[in-house]
């Protein structure tokens, strides 16, 4: 049987201060995030050209955010644009509000 390589996996941790979406599985897709001030829209960094790698080189520990999104020991934060941080296996959404609601919107392929 085929492996499923299209599988995207959101992990999603809402507070009362912030909402942090770690998207993994793929890197082609976009974030639409809504709350109280309104609508904003995640995309991937630029930077990310390249499929994600299934090396057994990737780290978990690449990329600048911690848990709930607060900076991390482990790694700087390039590859990072206004919300967004480069993960070993995807990207992390460090949104600044509570979402009242959010939509992930695939590429084609």
């Amino acid at each position: 049987m085929d492996e499923v390589k299209d599988e995207i996996n959101i992990d999603t941790r809402v507070t009362g201060e912030r909402t942090v979406i770690d998207v993994t599985g793929t890197r082609d897709v976009a974030v639409v995030v809504r709350s109280a001030s309104g609508e904003r829209i995640y995309l991937p960094p630029e930077s990310f050209d390249e499929p994600v790698s299934d090396s057994p080189y990737s780290s978990p520990y690449q990329g600048g955010s911690g848990i709930d999104g607060e900076e991390s020991p482990y790694g700087g934060g390039s590859g990072s644009t206004r919300g967004v941080t480069e993960t070993a296996d995807g990207f992390r959404i460090t949104h600044p509000e509570t979402a009242t609601e959010f939509d992930v919107y695939r590429g084609d392929e």
